[in-house]
């Protein structure tokens, strides 16, 4: 990627927290990228993610402690960008420490360029806004940190899958009828798992849910044809709007066959709680 990146850096010391809060900032403007491949490593603090002004490529301003962390902003040799924050130790270890940090981030991403995003996040606190992205691929991986999803306007582009895994944390992903993915995979963990499918809905997306021991909720538009198999057995799983007629295995919404958007559901493993809540 080519084009000018402006870099700043200011120190101020914090003795009652005896810490070095730095700032970093870095801006590229777009010269005509058709694509944006990006990878996003962040470790502790808060990060929020969102779309840029027509004409940048990508900002990224971040505050951090620099005895603890240092700033990555980076092209791979692949032309993936590379964002966010390392956690260092003695001779730059990485150490997978701390959420009591003021480390925060704000990354803007071009409105205009097809970006494929992939996300990595350690105890961190994370706001994903992505709406008024083009989204052709979406891949998160939030550890024990809290993450919300959030596309409130429709992707202009087709998004061919989104990967999302979460561990101990609390993973919520609002408008995924609006990232228009052809398919949706889910790994969870311990936490809590909110998949909310609100948005215009054509076509059809095929979702698969893995969970261990937290819980799943399920929220479907009344609108959508919705059809979910369970490769295993919940003895309280009884969801509301759906019928099964072979002994709990299958599940369907009433009109499937005439539904305009449809949603194949797959939930392959879970000792957890699965529910399933309707939005009008």
């Amino acid at each position: 990627m080519r084009g000018i990146v402006v870099l700043s850096a200011l120190a101020a010391a914090t003795p009652a927290a005896a810490q070095s809060v730095r700032e970093y900032s870095a801006v590229r403007q777009q010269q005509g990228e058709p694509t944006l491949p990006v990878q996003v490593d962040y470790v502790a603090g808060a990060l929020t993610l969102a779309s840029a002004p027509p004409g940048t490529l990508y900002r990224f301003v971040l505050t951090y402690d620099e005895d603890r962390f240092a700033p990555l902003a980076e092209t791979l040799r692949d032309g993936t960008l590379r964002l966010g924050t390392t956690a260092l130790g003695r001779g730059g270890v990485r150490v997978a420490s701390a959420r009591a940090t003021p480390q925060a981030a704000t990354i803007a991403l071009s409105p205009t360029a097809d970006v494929d995003l992939a996300v990595r996040l350690d105890a961190a606190d994370a706001t994903l806004d992505l709406g008024g992205l083009r989204l052709s691929r979406v891949s998160l991986s939030a550890g024990t940190s809290r993450t919300a999803i959030m596309v409130g306007r429709a992707n202009a582009i087709r998004c061919t899958d989104a990967t999302l895994e979460a561990g101990a944390g609390e993973l919520r992903a609002i408008g995924l009828g609006n990232a228009r993915c052809d398919r949706v995979t889910l790994h969870g963990g311990a936490g809590r798992v909110t998949l909310d499918f609100s948005g215009p809905w054509t076509g059809r997306m095929t979702v698969t849910a893995q969970m261990k021991v937290g819980e799943l909720v399920l929220r479907f538009p009344r609108k959508v044809g919705v059809r979910l198999a369970m490769d295993t057995f919940l003895a309280t799983f009884a969801p509301t709007g759906l019928a099964s007629s072979d002994g709990g295995k299958t599940w369907t919404s009433p009109g499937l066959a005439q539904a305009a958007g449809r949603l194949e559901v797959t939930i392959e493993s879970s000792i957890g709680g699965v529910r399933v809540e309707w939005i009008d």
